[in-house]
């Protein structure tokens, strides 16, 4: 029996929500897990592809693997308006945005304490389940 590979706290994690989840624990579900706990995305279903080892499953099965991760809250699905679904892990409690450049489409994480502040205001005002959606836009310095 080959040895277990060891994973990161992140990757440990992802695979315990997926046990949770009741979600049959297949092998290429699993590998999109660590792939997206290991690299921060969003990343499209192409280069999640790409990050998975090749040997695990086809294209189609890492599409239909996303869809039902994401409709398990497992994965979070980010659409920037290019028609272009990207998905990445989701991280529980922790909520964070993005700007995204117009030009290359790369993405960098925007995770500040401003904006925190809006859910917070809406729980002083007694709201429940509150959500948001909040991007950015913009040229990269790489692009001006």
């Amino acid at each position: 029996m080959p040895p277990m590979k060891k994973h990161s706290g992140k990757s440990d994690a992802a695979l315990e929500a997926l046990k949770r989840s009741g979600l049959k624990q297949t092998a290429p579900r699993k590998a999109i897990l660590i792939a997206l706990a290991e690299k921060h995305g969003p990343f499209t279903a192409e280069e999640i592809h790409k990050l998975v080892t090749k040997n695990v499953c086809d294209q189609a099965t890492i599409y239909r693997a996303l869809i039902q991760l994401a409709e398990a809250s497992l994965l979070r699905r980010c659409d920037f308006g290019d028609g272009i679904a990207r998905f990445e892990i989701a991280h529980g409690d922790h909520h964070h945005h993005h700007i995204v450049c117009n030009t290359c489409k790369r993405v960098e994480v925007v995770d500040d304490e401003e904006i925190e502040k809006i859910d917070r205001f809406a729980r002083r005002k007694g709201f429940a389940n509150v959500s948001h959606i909040l991007e950015f836009f913009g040229t990269c310095p790489r692009c001006q």
